[in-house]
């Protein structure tokens, strides 16, 4: 099973007691939901109520009364949840301490959920070059910073941009991806987007009027074509974004805390410096939509 099979998947030290396995998305959810079958790997259809990953019992409970529990009690009102969502939109701290907000409770239940169906493909997976990419973004630093994010008490994420969506269709979705890091999970009638560990960036660039021109497109083509994977749409405009941002996303970690650094610039004209190629997005835009099957 390679080393991390030893591992808790939370705080990334040995298990030396009698391990428990942790749900990536929990039963209650899932029976919800009515998922049952979804291709993981691409080998075999794989049951997500079986996707588990090795963690101390008291990271695992710890984990599911903090943050677990508080998420499917927010799912239970999707319309209060996503006003609340919207109304944090502009909260952008560079100093990274522990946050109880509707956002910090959804982001760092997503980036458990990206970080633990790759995870899991990892001990699990017999294709070599599919082991050899979820290695690498478990052995990325920022896992490493997540990890230790969560075992200081901040959650199990860094500073991400965390975007809400509304559609008319109802039909639940998940997509992760690895460059950039994302993860979609559209639940019923209300999508989750995460661009994990950016530092804000993504988020520094679509907010405001540009946001909502971006929700009111996801509503038109609702209007046109309920079947119309709107919520692939938002995510694919969002991850092109992401892809064009001229910056890399930066942290500085102490005993205690993280410091994102990823907006700070020495930049005499940063408007100018860090400005988006417009070429370059509409290529990137389309390429993302393309795989997504949405444009031909």
């Amino acid at each position: 099973m390679g080393e991390l099979g030893g591992q808790c998947f939370f705080c990334s030290e040995l298990i030396m007691e009698k391990k428990t396995r942790e749900h990536i998305i929990p039963d209650s959810l899932l029976g919800r939901l009515g998922i049952k079958e979804h291709p993981i790997t691409g080998e075999k259809e794989t049951q997500y109520s079986r996707i588990k990953v090795p963690a101390h019992a008291t990271c695992n409970s710890g984990f599911g009364s903090r943050y677990e529990d508080r998420v499917l009690e927010l799912l239970e009102d999707t319309d209060a949840l996503y006003e609340t969502l919207k109304g944090e939109e502009n909260f952008n701290p560079m100093m990274y301490t522990p946050d109880e907000s509707t956002t910090a409770i959804i982001t760092t239940w997503l980036s458990k959920i990206y970080y633990g169906l790759f995870y899991y493909d990892y001990l699990k997976t017999k294709n070599k070059s599919w082991k050899n990419a979820c290695s690498n973004i478990l052995k990325h630093e920022n896992f490493k910073y997540v990890r230790s994010s969560y075992k200081h008490g901040h959650g199990f994420q860094l500073p991400s941009s965390l975007y809400v969506f509304k559609t008319k269709n109802d039909k639940t979705d998940l997509v992760t991806m690895i460059d950039p890091s994302s993860i979609l999970f559209k639940i019923n009638s209300i999508t989750l987007i995460l661009c994990i560990c950016d530092g804000y960036l993504t988020k520094n660039y679509l907010i405001g009027d540009t946001l909502e021109k971006l929700r009111e497109r996801v509503e038109q083509e609702d209007e046109i074509n309920i079947n119309f994977p709107s919520h692939k749409y938002a995510f694919g405009e969002i991850l092109a974004l992401r892809v064009c941002i001229p910056k890399t996303p930066k942290f500085i970690s102490s005993k205690n805390q993280i410091v994102n650094m990823s907006l700070a610039t020495l930049a005499t004209n940063p408007d100018e410096k860090y400005k988006i190629d417009l070429v370059n997005l509409k290529k990137e835009r389309e390429e993302i939509l393309r795989n997504f099957n949405i444009i031909s």
